[in-house]
C-alpha cells in the first residue's frame, strides 16, 4: 500500500476507462530491478504480448504520460519516489481493518486520519456509516469509491458527493445492493512518531470511558441537536438496566454489552425498551447506528 500523486490518480481512471490493458498503481519498483531498490511507480504496465505494449505506448502518449520501457532490469536503478506532488492518495481495499491501514501508512510517514486509527472496524463498513470521530468523518478523506452493483454486475468509480454522506450515514446502508470494493483516500505527510503518540493517548482514553465486555461500541446515534445519546439515556433512568444477558453499561450507558449469555432477542427487547423510554421521558427519538442483520 503505497501513497501516489492525486494527478496521477486522475490519469489512471483515464487509462483503465480507454484502454483494455491492466495497468496498476503504487507497485514498488525494487521489485524489477538486480539492485533491489526503487520505490512505488506512479503507473505500472506489465505487457505479455506486443500489442499489449503497442496499446500502452499509444495512450501514454496520447494522455503525454512520460513512460519507461523496462526490460530485466539490470542496468537500472529507480529513484525512492516518482512523483514529487506532494497531494498523494492511497488505495485501500475494503476489508482491511481501520487501525492496520493507518499504522502501515505511518511507517512511510503517510496519514491525516488518526481518528479512525482506534474505530474497530473496516474500510468498507466505516465508508457504509460515514464513521468517525471528535467531529471528523471518513468522508472527509475520501477521493473515490469503487463499487460493485450486484443487480447490474457493474463496477463502479463514484465520487463521495454521489453517495449520500450525513452523519454515521450513507445512502449505501440502504441499497444493499451497493458493496463497497476498495478506496481511494487523501494522505499527506505526517510526523510518525507524533501520530502514534496521539494515537495511543486517544486509545487510552477510550479504554477509560468505555466497557470492555463484547459489545457493538455506540449503539445510537447522538441526536442532531449534539448532545450525547448516553444522557437521554441517563435521564430516562436506564444505566445499568439488564434484560436476561444483555446490559446497559454502567461505565457508558450508550454501551449495550452482553454480560454473559446474552440472545439477540435480549439485545433486542432492551433496544425497543431505551427507544420507548427515552421518548416518553425526553420526547427525544434515538436512532441506532448499530445494524440488527434480518
Amino acid at each position: 500500500m503505497f501513497p501516489i500523486s492525486n494527478g496521477v490518480n486522475k490519469i489512471y481512471s483515464q487509462f483503465i476507462s480507454e484502454s483494455p490493458v491492466k495497468v496498476a498503481r503504487g507497485v514498488k519498483l525494487s521489485r524489477f530491478c538486480t539492485m533491489k531498490v526503487g520505490g512505488p511507480a506512479d503507473l505500472l504496465v506489465e505487457a505479455k504480448t506486443k500489442e499489449e505494449l503497442v496499446e500502452a505506448l499509444k495512450l501514454a502518449h496520447k494522455l503525454d504520460i512520460p513512460y519507461f520501457v523496462l526490460a530485466g532490469g539490470s542496468n537500472v536503478v529507480f529513484p525512492d519516489w516518482t512523483s514529487q506532488d506532494d497531494e498523494r492518495v492511497v488505495e485501500v481495499e475494503a476489508g482491511m481493518m481501520l487501525g492496520v491501514m493507518v499504522q502501515q501508512l505511518l511507517k512511510q510517514n503517510w496519514g491525516g486520519f488518526n481518528f479512525l486509527a482506534n474505530i474497530p472496524g473496516s474500510v468498507g463498513g466505516a465508508i457504509v456509516g460515514n464513521a468517525g470521530c471528535y467531529g471528523k468523518e471518513i468522508k472527509d478523506v475520501l477521493e473515490e469509491v469503487e463499487i460493485f452493483n450486484v443487480k447490474t454486475g457493474k463496477i463502479m468509480q463514484v465520487k463521495p458527493s454521489e453517495l449520500g454522506f450525513d452523519y454515521r450515514h450513507s445512502k449505501l446502508k440502504h441499497q444493499p445492493e451497493l458493496i463497497v470494493l476498495s478506496a481511494i483516500l487523501k494522505v499527506i505527510k505526517v510526523n510518525s512518531k507524533a501520530a502514534l503518540k496521539e494515537i495511543a493517548e486517544e486509545k487510552q482514553v477510550r479504554l477509560d470511558k468505555h466497557p470492555q465486555s463484547p459489545s457493538c461500541g455506540s449503539w445510537f446515534k447522538n441526536p442532531a441537536r449534539g448532545i450525547p445519546a448516553w444522557k437521554f439515556i441517563d435521564q430516562a433512568g436506564l444505566r445499568g438496566h439488564t434484560i436476561g444477558g444483555a446490559r446497559i453499561s454502567n461505565k457508558h450507558s450508550n454501551f449495550l454489552v452482553n454480560c454473559g449469555g446474552a440472545k439477540t432477542r435480549d439485545i433486542v427487547r432492551l433496544v425497543d425498551l431505551v427507544k420507548t423510554r427515552v421518548q416518553r421521558a425526553t420526547g427525544i427519538k434515538l436512532q441506532e447506528e448499530a445494524k440488527l442483520v434480518k
